[in-house]
């Protein structure tokens, strides 16, 4: 008799303890969806007491034991969002691959990092401050590769989806990895023929992203560039003034191109110490293949495009035309009608 109540009592202690662990690996009543958010740094010991706080577990030993004998110890931080009537294991599963909220972002072309910031601070991706900080911090730079005073240029334009809340290194990183990737695709043979590197290479890419508006004048404009360079005149780009002087909107005043920053080209020859924003793939190719013109000047015609000229005298009176609106008998025939 006691051999065959040993088994039974065995099998009967087996199924209570499948029974006990169903039923604190199942949701505790009243539970409710819920935020939960994991910072670097938290332990399973830690955010166990967290949802256990949050009435999203029945037992915070069990989840951390369950993690320990799982292996599944290493939760990411990010946002998650805790659906009602998840299982502890279920729980765990989703805090160690990863599963959070993402938010997908888009940077336009053109755009500066401090733009960038604000774009991903409003989607709740990361900090504005935290992204600004990082992509000027020297040792990280060196870590992604990056010799200059910032990041400004070397985070690809593009469509990206990033969990909430993210690390500004790791998007910054992810921006500089996209960029890496679209300058191996192109053919960049021409940078020894035009006395650059890759740095100088999307300064330039950078002052054409922001004056061409039209795509058929990126080459042109690219041209204008270099035969100032090549002369040894300042390039008078405005934008690289409104980046000097922090304005991205509104009109330029005669004070913001007397600023001594570095950045304006107006008072210092040369290129600007870093790119004044991030170009797109278009702009890169067009500093890499300028137009074969010796234009030396161009204005705006308030229209998106631009008016080209080799000599001084005729660059003054298309200024005075399309931006004072002197009549003074000047004739564009450059424009297509």
């Amino acid at each position: 008799m006691r051999n065959m109540r040993s088994p039974s009592l065995i099998a009967g202690a087996i199924l209570i303890a499948i029974g006990l662990l169903i039923y604190i690996n199942s949701p505790p009543p009243q539970m409710q969806k819920e935020t939960l958010t994991i910072k670097s740094g938290d332990s399973l010991k830690s955010v166990s007491i967290k949802l256990k706080r949050l009435n999203l577990i029945r037992s915070e030993q069990f989840i951390t034991l369950y993690g320990i004998l799982t292996g599944n110890t290493n939760i990411k931080r990010g946002k998650y969002i805790i659906h009602r009537g998840m299982s502890s294991a279920a729980i765990l599963k989703k805090l160690v691959t990863g599963d959070t909220v993402r938010r997908q972002v888009t940077i336009p072309e053109g755009f500066n990092l401090y733009q960038t910031g604000e774009r991903l601070a409003a989607r709740g991706i990361t900090g504005y401050r935290s992204f600004i900080s990082c992509t000027s911090e020297k040792r990280f730079l060196r870590s992604l590769g990056i010799t200059a005073p910032s990041a400004e240029g070397y985070l690809f334009p593009d469509t990206y989806i990033f969990s909430e809340e993210t690390d500004a290194r790791e998007i910054a990183a992810v921006m500089v990895k996209r960029l890496r990737a679209v300058l191996k695709r192109i053919d960049r043979s021409a940078l020894q023929r035009l006395g650059l590197n890759t740095h100088q290479l999307l300064t330039i890419a950078s002052m054409i992203e922001k004056e061409a508006r039209m795509p058929e004048e990126r080459n042109a404009i690219a041209a204008v560039f270099y035969n100032r360079l090549r002369r040894g005149m300042k390039l008078d780009c405005d934008p690289t003034v409104r980046y000097a002087v922090k304005k991205f909107t509104g009109a330029i005043t005669v004070s913001d191109l007397k600023n001594r920053s570095p950045y304006n080209t107006y008072v210092h020859g040369g290129l600007p110490p870093t790119p004044i924003c991030s170009p797109g793939l278009a702009s890169i190719r067009a500093a890499l293949q300028p137009a074969e013109d010796d234009y030396l000047y161009f204005v705006s015609r308030n229209d998106g495009s631009h008016y080209f000229s080799r000599k001084l005298s005729d660059h003054l009176r298309a200024v005075a035309f399309y931006q004072k609106g002197i009549a003074n008998g000047f004739i564009d025939r450059q424009k297509k009608r």
